[in-house]
């Protein structure tokens, strides 16, 4: 009997389903036996007399301001320009409602079952990390929802004035919540590593409100250019533009590019990701709380390199390989931050648990281990970068072109290598995550800007023009530089490309000693640590664990 509806709990399936089968199964299972900490959380929202009167004055105060808007815009616009400005303001409000509020309600959630001594016994419900942070998400999500249900009205009050058609309104709350989404990720994510509620909060609102006004004004108001250049239907410099897009602008491959793709990974690749952190996070530090966010790094490393080339077949646009090559390389500047929080192999716990399962080798070497991580990250990024490198050289109409885009990948892959392994190598004699990450991120700006910092200093950079930035090959920006070199005109690209090659070839066999070495470093230390059972945490099995395999398998 479920606690949650009082109905008997769905059967298992007579018979093994196909995948749309067991996806039908997991909807009828959740809709019959929901997530009990949702429900729980449920429960406890609809008891405070608050929540409420808090609806009802948000969305007074929302639509006494679409109101006067309105009424101020009707004066002198057309009927057709002041819905749609009643459309664009409307939901930027909305926008910063739940961009505000989804993280601040999720960022309490974890943190105040720790804070009040609940968490413990919420672990002993038997309940996994996984069904905890998603009952969380729900109820946060939940909550937050409740703001748009209420304030769907005000932003019908368009129709009054035309300029918008019902799907674009459709569509935009179908964006808002999916962005509300993303948000109460990101709070859950944030409150799943804190301890205390105030922390929660203020750390998600100083990070995630900064974040949403880049995304609003350069994602919303600044891309609305681009996008009026490629479908003119869409306003130029309307933030909301997304919707209007999807009803108007002309299908073909564009279209599946820019407004299917793209929002698809903008919105899925960080969800997964505030998800997996999030189990992480809740997981004991002797789970493997390292798998499943490198899946999540092999899944999401070959999209993002490959929407370069998709973009340039779409519109004919070389310069988006480019693009693609470079955030491939901010990706994996961010996985050697993950790296660096690897332990220095499996627990005893994670390996009574491989041998019970006879887990086969390959899965193995996702799990818990710095070497581990090191190498699966520095592999993915040269075979994510080259492919986008390859892919540009496919695309090219012309040598320079070629030559760009081989400058500006083969310097990415080989810094990515560079600081992946340097991760390792800091982990390996480090005791924890802080100190790595720390000397990690103090080695990126100094390759970034130390070069051009050394030459303002000296003087070098004002005295001989363009020619002393040959003096700055060691910063990865120097990439940049070389690539643009070869796409003007000019005679001296193939001595940047020279200069940028030898730099590059310098960072990869630097990259390649220290992950070696801290890989091998991080298997001695992981089996001193071992070497003696009793300093080992106890395993709950029946069996008699065998000795931990290599750290760096």
């Amino acid at each position: 009997m479920s606690l949650q509806t009082h109905t008997p709990p769905l059967p298992p399936p007579d018979q093994p389903l196909g995948p749309f089968g067991r996806v039908v199964f997991a909807l009828r299972k959740a809709a019959r036996e929901p997530n009990p900490v949702w429900i729980r959380e449920l429960k406890q929202s609809a008891r405070l007399p608050r929540t409420p009167i808090i609806l009802a004055v948000v969305t007074g105060i929302v639509t006494l301001l679409i109101a006067s808007i309105g009424g101020v815009l009707s004066v002198t616009a057309e009927p057709a320009q002041v819905g749609t400005g009643v459309f664009h303001t409307f939901f930027s409000l909305a926008f910063a409602i739940v961009t505000s509020v989804g993280p601040a309600v999720a960022a309490a959630t974890v943190a105040s079952e720790k804070s009040g001594r609940t968490w413990e016994a919420l672990l002993l419900t038997g309940l996994s990390p996984a069904g905890i942070a998603r009952g969380k998400f729900l109820a946060a999500l939940t909550y937050v929802s409740l703001y748009v249900v209420m304030l769907a009205p005000v932003g019908a009050l368009s129709f009054l004035f035309g300029g918008v058609t019902p799907a674009e309104v459709l569509l935009a709350f179908a964006v808002l919540l999916l962005i509300a989404s993303l948000s109460v990720a990101f709070g859950l994510a944030v409150s799943s590593k804190l301890s205390t509620p105030t922390a929660s909060i203020l750390v998600t609102l100083f990070v995630g409100l900064p974040l949403a006004m880049m995304v609003y004004g350069l994602g919303g108001v600044a891309l609305s250019f681009a996008v009026h250049e490629l479908w003119p239907g869409v306003t130029r410099g309307g933030p909301v533009w997304l919707p209007t897009a999807y009803v108007r602008a002309d299908f073909g491959l564009p279209y599946v590019v820019f407004l299917v793709l793209a929002p698809l990974l903008v919105t899925v690749l960080p969800a997964w990701l505030f998800y997996e952190v999030t189990i992480a996070n809740m997981a004991s530090e002797s789970d493997d709380r390292s798998t499943r966010l490198r899946l999540w790094m092999l899944v999401s490393a070959p999209p993002i390199a490959a929407f370069g080339a998709l973009a340039a077949l779409a519109i004919d646009a070389f310069e988006w390989v480019l693009v693609s090559i470079a955030a491939s390389w901010f990706f994996f500047v961010f996985v050697a931050f993950l790296v660096a929080g690897e332990p220095l192999g499996p627990s005893p716990r994670v390996v009574a648990r491989w041998q019970r399962a006879r887990t086969a080798r390959a899965w193995r070497a996702l799990g818990p281990g710095v070497g581990r991580a090191g190498t699966a990250a520095a592999l993915a990024a040269v075979v994510s970068l080259g492919g986008a490198t390859v892919s540009g050289v496919l695309l090219a109409d012309t040598r320079d072109e070629v030559f760009s885009t081989l400058a500006l990948g083969s310097y990415a892959a080989a810094f990515a290598v560079f600081l992946i392994g340097f991760c390792v190598w800091t982990r390996a004699r480090a005791q924890g995550a802080t100190a790595p990450r720390v000397l990690a991120l103090g080695v990126l700006f100094a390759a970034l800007f130390g070069p051009y910092i050394a030459m303002a200093i000296a003087g070098i950079l004002t005295q001989n023009g363009e020619s002393a930035l040959l003096i700055a090959a060691p910063s990865p920006a120097f990439a940049f530089v070389v690539a643009d070199r070869y796409r003007s005109p000019g005679g001296d690209a193939d001595l940047y490309g020279l200069v940028g090659a030898a730099a590059s070839s310098t960072w990869a066999l630097l990259g390649i000693g220290l992950l070696v070495t801290g890989a091998l470093h991080a298997r001695r230390r992981y089996r001193a640590e071992h070497a003696h059972p009793a300093t080992a945490p106890a395993v709950a099995s029946s069996t008699t664990p065998a000795p931990p395999p290599d750290a760096s398998a």
